[in-house]
């Protein structure tokens, strides 16, 4: 079980998760039809909030909305406070308290959020939250629940074993979490040449968890308690608190066709959607689930009308590796900020997406743009456009949205960040929250920048102060001479980073007109 003492000296990373955002939520509940609550007026409960950096920008962005977050850890708790505090935010509580004390009797939520903790539980916990979301959601609420999936997890519970044993004599969360990393540069180095396919899949783990967070290396590997269940049985235990199973918010991860012929003949033979989904985690070895669950009285339409996405906006980040070619359906590639890899075939939806990107992060809506789409391009279908479109937003390349801000996407001569995103900065966390509610890492040049994007400084002024900091800081220094090639200066490097990161804030609707 995750004990108090463990997350106060290995804090869980506490950022903004997209898929639990209320207006991806409801997007994805009404394109189910689920008249799931618009983001700008709804009630939103997270347990295990942990500091609020996936709740205090919800409640930032969505001044007309109400937020309630639950976490045990004391210093955890006191953070996410301070932070509300800090930014006068009236809209949001985040209490210090065991998920078994929530009150059950209090109003409804239209959403709430279980992000890490479900697994991580022991079992009376984890009936007490699925009792929460049957006695506290909304008729047409939404509940988010991530969980650790068997049979999947099977392949990471042998690492687990192993990292484990290994620190069995620790006395300390941050002694294990050394022997942990200790035990994983061993098997880095002694899994090297092994050429079994059982070897690899090790390897490719323990890269990984080389280079990841120490808090999930920590909260998922070596926590007394990690009580991963099959989809079937979370389903069976959900259908007790009078809960149903939506969707998962990796709406791709549903659509038996990407599997293959034989896997769909497989799963043909199921009736039940539970059935079906369960059985695609047999074959293929899922270890994970984010689940949306509703009340058992909801009747989702799961046989998508693609005409129900023309009533959102849109909002995506694509740029094609080539140049698009508007002539005819030929299928490119296009590629995420994050690094994904997307195909996209018809002409109209390139013509989109390049419209999209001009306007990043705004969104603009989809039923116009797809037809000013097609009318100019001779023989684009808008059925096929539409098709098109659904499948990259199945595939998380781009996102459906019900918001109509705004945010400007070039910075000025006198940039001013928003006040969350510099309280993000300077609180050292190493990410802000983005206009669309991702988490943008940030090194120490970056958030020193943004700590500082008041609106009363020129890029003059900035780049004075970020050369004094640069000069008071050897490593920084080192990593930007690092940067430097034999015609430029470290003065031209830091002008260099200063204009890119300016983009990058602007880019990600970090500042303010």
């Amino acid at each position: 079980m995750p004990t108090l003492d463990s997350y106060d000296q290995v804090p869980y990373e506490s950022f903004a998760l997209p898929e639990t955002h209320p207006d991806a939520l409801a997007a994805l509940g009404r394109l189910l039809g689920v008249p799931a609550a618009g983001p700008e007026r709804c009630r939103v409960l997270e347990l295990g909030a942990a500091a609020g950096g996936n709740l205090i920008p919800m409640a930032w962005a969505l001044p007309g909305s109400e937020f309630v977050g639950v976490e045990l850890g004391e210093r955890q708790a006191r953070q996410g406070q301070a932070m509300i505090e800090r930014l006068g935010l009236r809209n949001i509580r985040l209490l210090h308290q065991d998920i078994r004390e929530v009150d059950d009797g209090q109003a409804p939520f239209d959403y709430i959020l279980v992000h890490g903790v479900y697994s991580w539980v022991p079992e009376a916990v984890r009936e007490r939250i699925l009792q929460l979301c049957g006695r506290l959601l909304a008729p047409q609420g939404i509940a988010y629940l991530s969980y650790n999936v068997l049979p999947g997890w099977h392949q990471r519970a042998m690492l687990r074993e192993m990292l484990l044993h290994h620190s069995r004599a620790a006395r300390s969360p941050t002694e294990r979490l050394a022997q942990a990393r200790e035990l994983l540069e061993l098997l880095g180095s002694g899994l090297a040449d092994d050429p079994r396919p059982a070897a690899e899949a090790l390897r490719a783990e323990v890269r990984y968890l080389r280079t990841a967070r120490p808090s999930y290396l920590f909260h998922e590997y070596l926590e007394e308690t990690n009580a991963p269940e099959s989809f079937g049985e979370v389903m069976a235990r959900a259908s007790r608190h009078g809960l149903r199973y939506l969707a998962d918010s990796e709406l791709h991860s549903m659509f038996a066709s990407t599997l293959g012929p034989a896997a769909q003949a497989v799963l043909a033979r199921f009736e039940t959607q539970v059935e079906q989904e369960q059985y695609m985690d047999f074959l293929t070895l899922r270890p994970f689930r984010r689940s949306l669950l509703v009340r058992q009285a909801v009747e989702p339409d799961l046989e998508i009308d693609l005409d129900r996405i023309a009533d959102f906006g849109l909002s995506a980040d694509l740029h094609p590796l080539e140049p698009p070619d508007l002539a005819a359906p030929r299928a490119q590639t296009y590629a995420s900020p994050a690094g994904g890899r997307f195909e996209v075939e018809q002409p109209s939806t390139k013509a989109l997406l390049a419209r999209l990107a001009e306007v990043y992060p705004n969104a603009l809506a989809l039923d116009p743009l797809l037809a000013e789409a097609c009318a100019g391009l001779p023989g684009a279908e808008r059925e096929a456009g539409l098709a098109e479109v659904f499948n990259l937003y199945a595939s998380g390349a781009l996102g459906l949205t019900l918001r109509t801000a705004v945010w400007p996407n070039r910075p000025s001569e006198r940039p001013r960040a928003s006040a969350l995103a510099r309280v993000q900065a300077e609180g050292g966390e190493g990410h802000a929250a983005s206009a669309r509610h991702r988490a943008i890492e940030l090194d120490p040049l970056a958030a020193a920048l943004l700590a500082r994007l008041d609106g009363q400084r020129d890029r003059a002024a900035l780049t004075a102060e970020l050369a004094a900091l640069v000069a008071s800081d050897p490593g920084l220094a080192a990593a930007l001479g690092r940067q430097a090639g034999e015609a430029q200066t470290l003065a031209e490097v830091l002008g260099a980073n200063l204009e890119r990161l300016l983009r990058l804030f602007a880019r990600n609707g970090l500042l303010e007109r």
